[in-house]
């Protein structure tokens, strides 16, 4: 049985009940989902904290998942992706100030997410080739975990130029990675 066969089988025994699944499930994937929670994050407390939650959430949802939604690891790699986004906005709206983006290193904490979903040269080539706007509008989404207001506000241009900046940029990259 290869390893996302057997993530997918520790993933139903998980949703029965199954503490032996849970603990090889966690063995076999937490490292790699605290390399993408840190690499948004920049906080090795603030990481902890995500995969915490993001295995709780596993532990409780565990029944949730289907296959129609991707592989397990994607599933997984959602899930502390987003509750990473919640941590930062939730601490960056008490802790940072907006300057502070500033300083979030966006092209490496790219390149470090990009390594952790095993796709470096693709996805890497696919984003030089967008422009250097575009590039760092989605950096700043789906890096950083800006909403598109914010990173509207962060790079001083309108609304409505970074959300097409952003859905242009996606579709080239979709169309680039296809290839």
């Amino acid at each position: 049985m290869s390893t996302p066969q057997l993530l997918e089988r520790d993933l139903q025994q998980i949703a029965l009940g199954d503490t032996a699944a849970f603990r090889r499930l966690y063995e076999a994937t937490s490292a790699k989902l605290f390399s993408v929670s840190y690499t948004m994050l920049r906080r090795t407390d603030w990481a902890e904290e995500a995969l915490q939650d993001t295995f709780i959430k596993v532990w409780h949802r565990a029944a949730d998942y289907s296959v129609s939604k991707g592989s397990v690891m994607s599933w997984l790699i959602s899930i502390v992706r987003y509750r990473s986004i919640d941590l930062l906005r939730n601490r960056a709206n008490q802790e940072l100030s907006a300057d502070d983006f500033d300083e979030l290193p966006a092209a490496d904490m790219l390149e470090s997410t990009i390594e952790s979903l095993g796709q470096s040269k693709n996805l890497r080539m696919c984003m030089d080739e967008l422009q250097p706007t575009t590039r760092q509008c989605i950096q700043l989404a789906f890096v950083c975990g800006l909403s598109h207001q914010e990173v509207s506000e962060h790079i001083s241009e309108a609304l409505g130029s970074v959300k097409s900046w952003i859905r242009r940029g996606l579709d080239s990259l979709k169309r680039c990675l296809q290839r």
